[in-house]
């Protein structure tokens, strides 16, 4: 009988505790898809300061495309932030993205981004990093190729 009700308890407290960590996951799930809004703001507005509010200086960028020649394109975060000039890409009107958060684990985001441009499809991938309560882009993979 002690067993029964020793289990009963320890159920009935982890019962009681699932409700914060649910809402933890929730709070994290918002804040990294406001993270992510900023950073989608970013591109149609071509606005630097918004890239550099997500995107940590010492994050990284690195993507491959044959259709982009045959290197590894590689920058840090400053660098990537620095490419958003404030001026628009001339067919941004025409450009599609979207994004889908896939994966989250304790201070660890991963998220897929779809690129339909005019004359390009693209897949980026970004990981974001909780560090000292605040989540932030730590990189961006991509890839994509050319179409007609």
């Amino acid at each position: 009988m002690k067993t029964l009700i020793r289990s009963l308890a320890l159920a009935g407290s982890l019962l009681l505790l699932l409700p914060s960590y649910v809402m933890a996951q929730a709070s994290d799930r918002e804040a990294v898809d406001q993270v992510m809004q900023t950073f989608m703001r970013a591109y149609p507005t071509a606005d630097n300061a918004l890239a550099r509010q997500v995107f940590r200086s010492d994050g990284v960028m690195i993507g491959y495309s044959a259709a982009r020649g045959s290197g590894l394109a590689t920058r840090t975060g400053e660098q990537f932030a620095e490419g958003f000039n404030g001026k628009p890409a001339a067919n941004e009107a025409q450009r599609k993205r979207s994004y889908e958060i896939v994966d989250m684990a304790q201070n660890l985001a991963a998220v897929r981004v779809t690129l339909d441009y005019p004359g390009w499809d693209g897949v980026d991938y970004v990981v974001l990093l909780k560090t000292d309560g605040k989540w932030m882009i730590m990189s961006k993979s991509w890839t994509g190729q050319a179409r007609p």
